[in-house]
């Protein structure tokens, strides 16, 4: 016998990577904000940066064994159908223990075995599609799905009647700073800050750039450089900060401190720019979705965007202090981050969400 929640419980699912959570802690938000009854629980990696910033929102989290799906041959595609296998097991006897609701994802590869384990127990599904370009992982979801909530118009064709026009979900809170924090970064000058990052997990591409330039960059800036786990070299100093990765809290006050932003173009973190309204230099990872992404944004003229091989040898610099030295341009991007992505507000998600209660 299936054993079912007191309380309704929705379960969410995604992780790998901050750009597949974010987006659904919004939709958490909302939804515990109209009814604090809500139960919610996360299935994510072991090792993902998902965890914390799960934890950190109160939503109970547990880790299950995932693997990816390769378009191309690798032993590790054998090697990862066995975790996905044990997956799909582990997410079939939490639902058959909790029995929810609704299953809500963002994609990534741990949701793929959750959302056909829900659907197995017959429980509905909806999927966040967040980049312009829909990912391997939605696609095998999106056969059982029962909405696809989109952020851009044109992936209303890629998923038919199934598709609802939702936009981007922030958190309420993401628009508020703690006055009170004690930010780590103590910068010895007044000057611009540029905030660097790629990503819940790092990028080794924008991180080798600002090592290469950083002498240079800090001429003329104050640095806040994400680099993710283990992916630091440089040394701190009056400056320059460095960590691994922020805590959401911190996170905010550093949007909030600076003047440019520097990162990848993951929908995760456009969708911030967007709600900040940043001026910002985007550095899509090259050879994926992410260029569909990049480009949507610079056809709106909401940012500049490069890619990293055309910021080598100094340039990256060059394009920084072109932007601290252009107020007027700054200015014209942050005002052009409406026409690159609609942001969604609480009421229409939790319009979309009433009828699985």
């Amino acid at each position: 016998m299936i054993k079912q929640s007191r309380q309704p419980l929705f379960l969410l699912t995604g992780g790998g990577t901050a750009g597949s959570v974010t987006p659904l802690l919004a939709i958490a938000e909302a939804l515990r904000k109209n009814r604090p009854e809500l139960q919610l629980s996360w299935l994510g990696t072991v090792s993902g940066p998902e965890k914390i910033l799960v934890e950190e929102a109160g939503i109970d989290f547990r880790a299950i064994s995932s693997g990816k799906f390769r378009r191309y041959w690798s032993i590790a595609n054998f090697i990862d159908l066995f975790r996905i296998i044990k997956g799909f097991g582990q997410a079939v006897s939490f639902i058959y223990q909790t029995r929810p609701k609704l299953v809500i994802s963002a994609g990534s590869f741990v949701s793929v075995p959750v959302v056909w384990a829900a659907k197995f127990f017959r429980v509905p599904v909806v999927i966040e599609q967040l980049d312009y370009r829909p990912g391997l992982a939605n696609k095998l979801m999106s056969v059982v799905a029962n909405e696809v909530l989109v952020t851009f118009e044109k992936s209303c064709q890629d998923y038919g009647r199934k598709a609802i026009w939702l936009g981007a979900p922030i958190r309420e809170r993401f628009y508020q700073v703690d006055q009170a924090i004690q930010t780590p970064w103590k910068f010895l000058e007044e000057k611009p800050v540029v905030l660097v990052f790629g990503g819940g997990t790092g990028a080794a591409g924008i991180n080798q750039l600002i090592d290469e330039q950083l002498i240079e960059i800090t001429r003329v800036a104050n640095v806040i450089h994400l680099t993710g786990k283990g992916k630091g070299r440089a040394e701190n100093n009056g400056n320059y900060y460095q960590t691994d990765f922020l805590e959401q809290k911190l996170m905010f006050a550093a949007y909030h401190e600076a003047d440019l932003v520097i990162a990848r173009a993951g929908l995760g973190t456009l969708i911030e720019l967007a709600a900040f309204k940043k001026a910002s230099l985007i550095i899509p990872m090259p050879n994926s979705h992410q260029i569909e992404n990049a480009q949507v944004i610079k056809e709106a003229g909401a940012a500049l965007v490069f890619a990293e091989k055309e910021l080598a040898n100094g340039q990256l610099n060059k394009q920084i202090e072109k932007v601290i030295d252009n107020k007027t341009g700054q200015a014209v991007m942050t005002a052009n981050w409406p026409r690159a992505i609609k942001i969604a507000d609480s009421v229409a998600i939790n319009q979309v969400f009433e009828k699985y209660f």
